[in-house]
């Protein structure tokens, strides 16, 4: 007797979804996936932070658009030493107005967290810690800021930050090399 075309799917459904679950299993797709989630958080406030202080461009490249010459960048970094844009200091002091800090030291707290919490998330050095700094940070722009964007943003950042926080950064990292080299337990992601 033959199975029925119904049953036939199901069981290639079933056999699909095992596959599935044994790719996802395989310790290489957790460090993986670990390295993606660091990369994906790192660049979302690294590209705030582009928005807080004067850059440069780098990589141009002319494009023609509409028969006009448009010099194109694949590339913004921040300009060293710092500086702060004069919208910056205006919106800390009139739309992002927090409590118990002063508008000149909230903007500069939060440019240098938005510099050096990513580079250490795409280096894999002190990961959990950067990641809770970012639930922090992500907390008081959810409270104070924007306390509407739960839903849309904040909430994915949430996840992706107390992830890090609760399984480590994954064995392509600083964190496990130098755990490793220096005799720490390695993580279990």
């Amino acid at each position: 007797m033959t199975a029925s075309p119904a049953n036939r799917a199901l069981d290639h459904a079933r056999d699909l979804h095992n596959q599935l679950i044994a790719l996802a299993s395989r310790p290489w797709m957790a460090d993986t996936l670990a390295a993606l989630a660091r990369l994906t958080l790192a660049g979302i406030f690294w590209r705030s932070m582009l928005t807080k202080v004067e850059t440069v461009r780098a990589l141009a490249y002319t494009d023609t658009v509409n028969g006009h010459e448009v010099i194109r960048h694949h590339l913004r970094l921040p300009a060293f030493p710092l500086e702060m844009k004069p919208s910056t200091h205006t919106l800390f002091s009139q739309d992002y107005a927090l409590p118990l800090l002063p508008p000149e030291l909230a903007a500069w707290l939060a440019t240098l967290a938005e510099f050096s919490l990513p580079i250490a998330l795409v280096l894999g050095v002190f990961t959990r810690l950067s990641a809770l700094a970012l639930v922090g940070m992500t907390l008081v722009i959810q409270i104070f800021v924007y306390p509407e964007a739960w839903w849309s943003t904040h909430a994915l950042w949430m996840t992706i930050a107390l992830g890090l926080a609760a399984h480590g950064p994954g064995r392509f990292s600083l964190d496990t090399l130098l755990g490793a080299r220096f005799g720490a337990p390695r993580s279990a992601a």
